[in-house]
């Protein structure tokens, strides 16, 4: 049996799928989605500004996309599991320490500690791990996979928020760390482990940087980049936008109810997508996630009613898994199977950089307005020109199939 029919026919390989997934729901639950809740109850507690804390936010995602490639390096040297068990760690010890910083020094030093645990548990930790394991299913075990990260949002933001008025904001944060670290870090040590595909070390003199060279790559991470600043940037504020209106005297919104509902449609749409991905074309899908988006903040941006506000988060949601498994199925498409982890990893990082602006750009733009409605337009027009360069591949590509 060949090694690429071992890995698709492997009894080993769903549950390795199983532990990326609870790995996800650990990653994205406190290292994107809970950033909204920190910065809420920080400023409760210290009275920071929403943009100091959120630049912060944005030195964690540069720094963790900065440590990719060696993060890659270490899959290839030490194995997934050990990378994987190392960052829920690493990550886990800040999180404990969080609730006791007095000085915004120290919030900086414990979101820097967290950016490598973040890149070690997430999107290319958990690509290069399924890419392990699956070759003609990759695209449905890497959708499901990375269904974590749809799952944190509707499993950990509206638990921290419900448990925290009952607990304290401390106790609450401590005690949800420490269940999903323990299960999450169980999975992975059963489950996890190399696979028939993994890759072999890059031959000497191989330039992991070559990429950035061509149009090809940046055809693809340049887009998403700028709609992962909006993402990002919209998804840390949506619990101070909500927030701010109900503080305003707008109709009652619960911020619990808005993150869970935006989660929920997110799993929807992911798991939707995972079942018809191979029916169409990724970059079409891409840029039509992009202006459903656009849509949603439009929808948002003007109204109150709270039956409308959670109608747009759930229209906004069904697209935001899917963003995040695209730019994978596009490398996957066009790219061999043998430079798939070093592009997805690369691309990663490159787009990670940009993102990493997102937090801090909205909660700037914020501040300097008095209100949501600049960083929301923003964020518009971030959508609107990643879906025009998404569709904008190599001359190439437009004149022959792309690789299966």
């Amino acid at each position: 049996m060949t090694s690429t029919a071992a890995a698709d026919t492997s009894p080993a390989a769903w549950p390795v799928v199983f532990a990326c997934f609870l790995s996800g729901v650990f990653a994205w639950g406190f290292g994107f989605y809970a950033h909204g809740i920190y910065i809420v109850e920080l400023q409760k507690d210290h009275g920071w500004s929403t943009g100091l804390i959120s630049t912060m936010v944005t030195a964690h995602y540069v720094l963790g996309a900065l440590l990719l490639p060696r993060i890659a390096e270490a899959i290839t040297r030490f194995g997934p599991r050990a990378v994987f068990l190392g960052g829920l760690g690493i990550t886990a010890a800040a999180l404990m320490l969080l609730p006791s910083v007095t000085a915004p020094w120290q919030l900086a030093v414990l979101y820097l500690v967290m950016a490598p645990g973040w890149n070690a548990t997430s999107v290319a930790a958990i690509a290069s791990t399924v890419g392990q394991w699956f070759d003609k299913k990759r695209g449905l075990a890497l959708n499901l996979g990375l269904s974590g990260a749809t799952v944190a949002g509707l499993v950990m933001a509206p638990t921290l928020l419900a448990i925290i008025p009952i607990l304290g904001f401390a106790e609450a944060l401590r005690l949800t760390v420490l269940v999903a670290l323990a299960i999450a870090g169980g999975a992975v040590l059963l489950f996890v482990r190399r696979g028939p595909l993994s890759p072999k070390p890059a031959p000497s003199g191989t330039s992991r940087l070559a990429p950035l060279r061509h149009w090809h790559f940046w055809s693809i991470a340049a887009p998403f980049a700028l709609m992962l600043v909006s993402q990002v940037g919209f998804l840390t504020h949506l619990v101070p936008l909500i927030s701010t209106r109900v503080a305003a005297g707008a109709p009652p919104v619960d911020p619990g109810l808005a993150v869970g509902i935006n989660a929920f449609m997110a799993l929807v749409g992911r798991v939707v997508l995972g079942f018809v991905i191979d029916r169409f074309e990724p970059r079409r899908a891409s840029a039509a996630c992009f202006l459903v988006q656009v849509a949603a903040i439009a929808v948002l941006a003007f109204v109150e009613a709270p039956l409308l506000v959670y109608g747009a988060c759930a229209v906004y949601g069904f697209s935001v898994g899917n963003n995040i498994t695209l730019s994978p199925l596009i490398v996957q498409r066009e790219y061999g199977p043998d430079q798939f982890p070093a592009i997805v990893a690369l691309s990663t990082a490159v787009v990670q950089i940009v993102y990493a602006f997102g937090p801090g750009l909205l909660g700037i733009l914020r501040d300097l307005s008095g209100g949501y409605g600049l960083p929301l337009a923003a964020c518009i027009a971030l959508n609107v020109a990643a879906s025009i360069l998404v569709m904008m591949p190599p001359r190439a590509l437009r004149t022959r199939p792309a690789q299966s």
